[in-house]
């Protein structure tokens, strides 16, 4: 695998952004992924690197930039310390739509150059926080993003004016959502579903029998077999929606 950290100049500074790809001297359908809450560390590294190895020009951009340069939190710690919880809940409160957007614009303008990122489509997955990046991502740059796959996020429907569920018109392009089920109820997914009937979005969202956090192998909530699920049914997505000619 070719891999490096760069440094992507962003309106707010600069931003660490994580590059992995098979080490072939071909073009690879671009896929970003947007890091959950717990910030920018080996793990998502390790999670690119999986993705990367099935044929992807992976990105992992530090969403955090704007508190600070690899900023990651204890998740013991949170539990324990109501400070140290709102440093992080403060440090979140910073990764607006619009900076998400700005950061990805950047990490995109960055590898423009770069022979072996294929000019599209581009694909996306995110964790938790991510995950809810990764919808905006389809909904606000839909000719960008042919797939999102949206892993164990938050509440999908809310009663709030940016809830979600609002942006589902706005996509052009396929989703997946592997919902935990200590973060919706089968009510939840049922009316969340019911939604994805009725804007018309090409969509699968299921409840996973795991944990909120379940994805990454360095979180005490990780599940094995539910991860590889998330592993196998993003890939799928994304082969379905990448040609096989971009991916020369």
């Amino acid at each position: 695998m070719n891999e490096q950290e760069i440094t992507v100049p962003t309106s707010d500074g600069p931003m660490t952004t994580f590059v992995v790809r098979p080490d072939e001297d071909r073009s690879f359908p671009v896929a970003v992924l947007f890091m959950d809450g717990v910030g920018y560390r080996e793990q998502i590294k390790v999670n690119a690197r999986r993705f990367a190895a099935d044929g992807y020009y992976c990105v992992a951009p530090d969403l955090f930039h704007r508190s600070g340069d690899k900023v990651s939190f204890d998740v013991m710690r949170l539990r324990a310390d109501d400070d140290y919880r709102a440093e992080l809940m403060a440090t979140i409160a910073k990764v607006t739509p619009d900076a998400a957007m700005a950061d990805t614009h950047a990490v995109f303008d960055a590898i423009a150059d770069d022979p072996a990122a294929s000019d599209g489509p581009n694909v996306c997955v995110g964790y938790c926080m991510g995950a809810r990046v990764a919808l905006h991502a389809a909904a606000a740059m839909p000719d960008e993003f042919a797939a999102a796959a949206c892993i164990h996020p938050s509440k999908l429907i809310t009663d709030q004016p940016d809830s979600p569920h609002l942006e589902l018109p706005n996509v052009h392009g396929e989703l997946y959502f592997a919902l935990a089920e200590n973060d919706h109820t089968v009510e939840d997914v049922e009316a969340f579903r019911r939604e994805l009937e009725r804007t018309g979005v090409s969509a699968v969202a299921e409840r996973v029998h795991a944990t909120h956090g379940y994805a990454m192998a360095d979180l005490p909530v990780y599940d094995r077999d539910a991860s590889e699920r998330h592993f196998e049914q993003t890939l799928e997505l994304w082969r379905r929606n990448v040609s096989y000619t971009a991916r020369r």
